[in-house]
């Protein structure tokens, strides 16, 4: 099962700065606070990045209401920036979990936000989510697709077939190697 590691926002309602919530342990967690101290900006935050479409549901009147507007002491940040982080300690246990391995999802920075559409880049994201979660699913590696997944393991962080993780191991459908960590990124700019 998926477990929420951390929570970082940029920008995003009333987060002007960049702060970082790290979930630590297993059980639940609950955040606290006054009102107005933004706990359900957080509640957005996670939604935003997921996907929610919806301004209303994000308590807006338009998407663009998720930029940090200024105050009367700080200016308007013109962007807003969510990353989720989620871990799967299930997937991979393997003797060499020392560090997780990340699988980062995020969409492309635009040249200019003039033309950027978020549509187009959600759908990619979406597509490239969904590829990179079945790469990482030992129970779903069809025959054939493990060497090309051990291929492109070892292309993208330069190291050699031998080093590259995941790795899965010959006559069966353990997964040798670190943990994931799915992490998704989403941006806005007025």
């Amino acid at each position: 099962m998926l477990k929420l590691k951390k929570l970082q926002i940029l920008g995003f309602k009333s987060f002007c700065d960049r702060t970082e919530l790290k979930f630590h342990g297993d059980g639940v967690a609950a955040i606290i606070g006054p009102n107005g101290c933004g706990k359900s900006n957080i509640a957005d935050a996670i939604s935003w990045v997921l996907g929610e479409q919806s301004a209303k549901s994000l308590r807006g009147a338009r998407m663009e209401d998720v930029i940090f507007a200024g105050t009367r002491d700080r200016q308007p940040t013109g962007m807003a920036e969510v990353s989720l982080t989620l871990l799967d300690p299930e997937v991979y246990q393997g003797p060499d979990a020392s560090e997780p391995t990340e699988i980062v999802i995020q969409d492309d920075m635009p040249e200019s936000a003039e033309h950027w559409d978020e549509a187009e880049v959600r759908a990619k994201a979406a597509e490239e989510t969904e590829r990179l979660v079945e790469e990482a699913q030992p129970g779903v590696i069809e025959e054939g697709v493990a060497e090309e997944i051990e291929e492109v393991s070892a292309g993208e962080d330069g190291l050699g077939s031998e080093d590259a993780g995941p790795r899965v191991v010959e006559g069966s459908n353990n997964v040798v190697g670190p943990q994931v960590v799915l992490k998704i990124r989403r941006r806005k700019f007025n």
